[in-house]
C-alpha cells in the first residue's frame, strides 16, 4: 500500500467532536474510522439515511 501523504481537514462543533471521538474509539483509532468512511464512500459501500433538512446533500449521483 502506498504512503498516506494527503490530509482532509474539517471543522465541527466541540460536542460533535467529543461524541465522534468517543464512538470511534470503540472501533479503533478515530483516523482509521474516518479512513474507512471515506473508502466506503468512494467504493459505494456507504449508505447514509438523509436528514430531511439536508436532502439536497443526498442527490443520487451514481448510475447503476
Amino acid at each position: 500500500m502506498s504512503a498516506k501523504n494527503s490530509y482532509i481537514t474539517l471543522r465541527v462543533h466541540k460536542d460533535t467532536h467529543t461524541a465522534f471521538m468517543q464512538k470511534a474509539n470503540m472501533y479503533g483509532k478515530p483516523s482509521e474510522v474516518l479512513r474507512e468512511i471515506i473508502e466506503g464512500f468512494l467504493g459505494d459501500r456507504l449508505v447514509i439515511k438523509p436528514d430531511p433538512s439536508k436532502e439536497s446533500l443526498y442527490v443520487n449521483r451514481t448510475t447503476n
